[in-house]
C-alpha cells in the first residue's frame, strides 16, 4: 500500500505502480494539490514510452521535469517528490512519506542502471537518413532482461536523456563510406508508422561489431531464441557501375547513397559529371524484415548552407530478385509524383538467402532419413512422385551441409 499526506506542501508528488491495474505498464502520479491528492495515470507502451496526456515521452523523468515548469493542475507545477519509507504497523506495513530532494525518487535511478552491456558511444540521431550534424558523446546501457537501450550525459549521472525499446527497433552495420569513419552502426525505430534513425560510433570496428551483435541479438521479439533453431543467413552485394543523366540536366557533381529499408548505409565519392563510379558494397547478415534496397543518385551543392537535391531513386525488392546469381541490369532513377525518368543507373546485385540448420538438427535428421533401410526416403519419394529430382537435390543439400559441419 502506498500512502500520500494530504497536508504535505503543494506540488510535492509520488509515482507509483498503478494499485489499480496490476500491472508494470501502469503508473500513477499522485500530486498534492490545495485540499486534496490528485491522481494522474500513466501508461508506459512496448515502444518504451510514457504516454501522459496524450503526450510520448522518453521516461518518467522527462515527464517530471515537463510539468515542473508546466501547469499540470489549477495553477500548480510539481515540487518536492516524496520519498517513501515502510515501518511495520501490526500485521501491515504503512507507507510514511516525507518530501525531500530528487534523488532516487523517480523511476530511472542508480539502482535500475545496472546493464548487461555499458560503454562511451558516439551518437547522432534524427528523422531522416542519413542525419547530418554532430556527435555527441553518451554513456550507454543495455538491460538485457529488458530489451531496453539507455543513455546518459555521464556515466555518474542518474537521468537517462533517453531511452529505445530495442524489441522495435531494426540493427544494421554501416559503410565507412557513409561517414568516412570506421566503427560505425544504426539502429532504426519505428514508431507509430514514423522512423527515428539512430547512428552509432565506437572508438575501434571490433567494439562497434561487439555492440552490433548485442543489439540485434535484442532486436529480436524473443531474444533467448533456442541456438537449435533453423536460421536464414541473407546477404546483398551490390556494385553501382555507371550513370546516364541528360546532357541539359544542369547536374555538375552527382553522387550515390545505398538504403536499406529506408536507412542509408553507404556512399559513394563525389564524381563529376559525366561519370562511372564502379563501387561495390558488401552487407551481410541481413535482418529477415529487410524487405528492399534503394540507391539514390544526388546533385551536391556547391554551396554549403544549401541541402544536396535528389536528382532520383532506385528501389528494387529483394523478393524479385534470383537467389545467388548477379543481377546486372540498367535501372530508371524515377522520383516522386512524376512518371519521367530522371536518368538511369546500372546495378549489379547479388542477394544470397539459405537456410543453416545446427549440427545437432542435422544429426537427427540425417539419422531419420537413413533408419529402417530407408522408410523414410520411399515415403518421400512416394509423396512427391512427380518431383523426383527437387527431392534428390534437397536430399543431397542436406547431406553436404552435414559434412561440412561435422
Amino acid at each position: 500500500m502506498w500512502y500520500c499526506h494530504t497536508r504535505g506542501p503543494v506540488g510535492s508528488f509520488l509515482v507509483r505502480l498503478s494499485s489499480v491495474e496490476k500491472s508494470e505498464r501502469h503508473y500513477s502520479l499522485s500530486v498534492k494539490t490545495r485540499d486534496k491528492v490528485q491522481r494522474f495515470r500513466i501508461t508506459r507502451y512496448d515502444t518504451g514510452y510514457y504516454i501522459f496526456g496524450g503526450r510520448p515521452f522518453s521516461s518518467m523523468d522527462d515527464v517530471v521535469d515537463r510539468y515542473r515548469s508546466e501547469v499540470i493542475i489549477d495553477g500548480i507545477t510539481l515540487g518536492a517528490p516524496i520519498i517513501q519509507t515502510v515501518r511495520p504497523v501490526g500485521r501491515q506495513a504503512m507507507t510514511v512519506t516525507s518530501p525531500r530532494d530528487r534523488t532516487n525518487s523517480i523511476i530511472l535511478t542508480q539502482a535500475h542502471r545496472q546493464g548487461e552491456k555499458t560503454g562511451l558511444l558516439l551518437l547522432r540521431k534524427g528523422k531522416k537518413s542519413p542525419v547530418y550534424g554532430k556527435w555527441k558523446e553518451f554513456y550507454f546501457v543495455i538491460k538485457y532482461g529488458e530489451q531496453k537501450l539507455l543513455y546518459y550525459e555521464r556515466e555518474d549521472s542518474h537521468k537517462a536523456k533517453g531511452l529505445l525499446d530495442l524489441r522495435q527497433c531494426r540493427a544494421f552495420a554501416v559503410d565507412p563510406t557513409l561517414y568516412g569513419r570506421n566503427g560505425v552502426f544504426m539502429v532504426m525505430l519505428k514508431y507509430l508508422n514514423e522512423l527515428s534513425f539512430y547512428y552509432f560510433a565506437a572508438q575501434t570496428e571490433e567494439l562497434a561489431q561487439e555492440w552490433l551483435r548485442v543489439m540485434k541479438r535484442h532486436t529480436l521479439k524473443t531474444p533467448d531464441t533456442a541456438k537449435t533453431e533453423v536460421q536464414q543467413i541473407r546477404s546483398l552485394s551490390l556494385s553501382i557501375r555507371d550513370s546516364k543523366l541528360a546532357k541539359s540536366s544542369g547536374h555538375s557533381s552527382v553522387y550515390c547513397l545505398v538504403f536499406l529499408d529506408g536507412a542509408a548505409l553507404a556512399k559513394t565519392i563525389l564524381m563529376q559529371v559525366p561519370c562511372i563510379f564502379d563501387e561495390s558494397y558488401l552487407f551481410q547478415d541481413l535482418p529477415l524484415s529487410t524487405t528492399s534496397f534503394a540507391v539514390e543518385l544526388l546533385s551536391a551543392s556547391k554551396r554549403a548552407y544549401i541541402k544536396d537535391s535528389s536528382i532520383g531513386r532506385v528501389t528494387i525488392q529483394l523478393s524479385d530478385m534470383p537467389n545467388g546469381q548477379d543481377d546486372d541490369k540498367w535501372h530508371h532513377l524515377m522520383t516522386k509524383g512524376s512518371r519521367t525518368a530522371q536518368g538511369s543507373l546500372r546495378l549489379v546485385a547479388n542477394f544470397k538467402h539459405e537456410m543453416i540448420f545446427p549440427i545437432e538438427e542435422y544429426t537427427s535428421l540425417k539419422e531419420l532419413l537413413l533408419s529402417d533401410n530407408l522408410t523414410v526416403i520411399e515415403a518421400l519419394a512416394t509423396v512427391c512422385k512427380d518431383h523426383h529430382a527437387e527431392l534428390a537435390c534437397a536430399l543431397i543439400q542436406i547431406f553436404c551441409h552435414y559434412k561440412t559441419l561435422v
